[in-house]
């Protein structure tokens, strides 16, 4: 099956969602994220997409549409896990540089690239906070992440904080794992994800304070039991060589507690020394699914920063921080189209890769005539501008057979669209 129409076809899986016009809005705006040059307005989605409704509708779609952003991301949640088999959730919080003081939640946050010297940066930023829920997949050959839902964060309000957020998306999600950064190192987050029945994946801070289990008394004293023991010290721990993915790593695992969590955790220590004069450098994670093997917890932890490429792929190619609307709604709805737009884009390359021939670099390279630049994988920008190639290919040949150079290819082009 075509790569065009196998994203019409993943697209009629969301029309349970909509009624009949907002699901050709939808459909509108998806394929409008995936084929304009610059989705930085409406006007450049419906420059791109030219569908048969008006272009108000677009605007209203947005604003006054009944449709429902968390439906849409727990149906692609569904989907996505149906297809694969191995799968955890990242969540990652990222941020938006905006110029406009009008636009809901607009607050400032900390430049932390900023530098005196340089006298046209800011220590601070104004522009939107966005809470982000990433599906990592395993397959056999390769590991891909699916940012599939995203929501605003207002820090002043208590409905749309950061640890609200955080609830809503953990309740609405079925259960499994889901890997966090050392930034979320909170009492209040490990409460919220253990609540909703989630294991959690965390890095530890470097002056995190881990114990171990107290020792069962043989004659317990009068008084409340004790509940931590003695204080880990790393440089103690038994440390033992594993090959994971073809490397080896001197790794100690030990089951402990923190006060971080209310739950006995797993904690896995990576100790690593750069030079013999150096002294040695720990790398410290902890889970609360204590079934979990150790190559299998460092090799999730090893593939989280894929949601932060996937952050900058969105930002670059889809959209997804060039938006020129108000309201807390309108926000909400285009993070989320484009979220689903990068998710699709990835969906339909590897559907095609698992039933047909599969799509390498080389081949793609060689489509786009691109003799420069040989990654080592498909990225998410060779994806978007190998279907812009075949959708153009595909509307020119609908008028003519022959290839020329004619000046007036583009009217072609938006004639038959």
């Amino acid at each position: 099956m075509p790569l065009i129409f196998c994203l019409s076809h993943i697209l009629t899986d969301f029309r349970p969602l909509f009624n009949r016009q907002n699901f050709t809005l939808f459909s509108t705006f998806i394929v409008g994220f995936i084929t304009a040059p610059r989705s930085e307005t409406v006007t450049d989605i419906y420059q791109a997409a030219r569908p048969q409704t008006g272009y108000h509708s677009l605007v209203k779609f947005l604003s006054r549409g009944k449709w429902d952003t968390d439906a849409v991301a727990q149906h692609l949640i569904k989907l996505l896990q149906e297809w694969f088999d191995n799968w955890v959730y990242v969540y990652d919080e990222t941020q938006a540089i905006k110029t406009s003081d009008k636009q809901f939640g607009v607050h400032f946050f900390r430049n932390h690239r900023y530098h005196k010297r340089n006298r046209n940066q800011s220590k601070f930023h104004s522009g939107h906070q966005f809470g982000a829920l990433g599906l990592l997949c395993s397959t056999v050959t390769e590991t891909i992440l699916f940012p599939v839902w995203v929501k605003l964060i207002c820090p002043k309000t208590k409905q749309d904080s950061s640890n609200a957020v955080l609830k809503r998306i953990c309740t609405h999600i079925p259960c499994g794992l889901i890997i966090f950064d050392r930034g979320f190192n909170r009492r209040k987050v490990f409460d919220c994800v253990l609540k909703a029945k989630h294991h959690l994946l965390c890095r530890a801070k470097s002056n995190a304070v881990f114990y171990r289990l107290a020792d069962v008394a043989k004659c317990p004293k009068r008084g409340r039991p004790k509940k931590y023991g003695k204080r880990l010290h790393l440089p103690y721990l038994r440390y033992a060589p594993i090959d994971i993915d073809n490397k080896r790593y001197a790794i100690a695992s030990v089951v402990a507690l923190t006060k971080m969590c209310p739950q006995p955790v797993r904690l896995v220590v990576m100790r690593t020394q750069p030079k013999k004069a150096k002294t040695f450098r720990y790398f410290c994670v902890y889970t609360t699914d204590l079934n979990l093997d150790l190559p299998r917890i460092v090799r999730y932890y090893q593939k989280r920063w894929t949601i932060e490429t996937a952050f900058r792929d969105v930002k670059q190619h889809f959209g997804f921080d060039t938006y020129r609307v108000k309201s807390k709604k309108s926000i909400s709805q285009w993070v989320q189209l484009s979220f689903v737009a990068v998710c699709l884009t990835q969906w339909v390359f590897t559907v095609i890769a698992n039933t047909t021939q599969p799509i390498t670099v080389e081949r793609v390279c060689q489509e786009l005539g691109i003799d420069w630049y040989r990654p080592k994988k498909l990225t998410r920008g060779l994806m978007l501008r190998y279907l812009r190639a075949l959708m153009v290919s595909r509307l020119f040949s609908a008028t003519t057979s022959k290839k020329t150079k004619s000046p007036n290819m583009q009217q072609t082009c938006d004639k038959h669209a």
